[in-house]
């Protein structure tokens, strides 16, 4: 059985699953995108001062990481 919970319940309590936040960052690079709901909410109007802004960065990072990582350029043709 497959769940799309990014938190998984366990003896320990309850833990955050790489897998669901993996698939989530790589989805955003397909027809998605990463957006901050502070900013979308308007509880923030940007994001210098808060102090997720290293992790948000980070995540934009891994995705353009990703994306470079995963696109691979086949052929190149030319028209002339």
């Amino acid at each position: 059985m497959v769940k799309n919970e990014i938190k998984i319940k366990s003896e320990e309590g309850e833990i955050f699953d790489k897998k669901q936040i993996a698939l989530a960052i790589r989805n955003s690079t397909f027809d998605d995108e990463l957006r901050c709901s502070l900013l979308n909410d308007g509880i923030l109007n940007k994001c210098e001062g808060c102090s997720l802004k290293y992790i948000c960065d980070s995540i934009d990072q891994v995705a353009q990481n990703y994306i470079d990582k995963t696109t691979e350029v086949v052929n190149n043709f030319n028209f002339e």
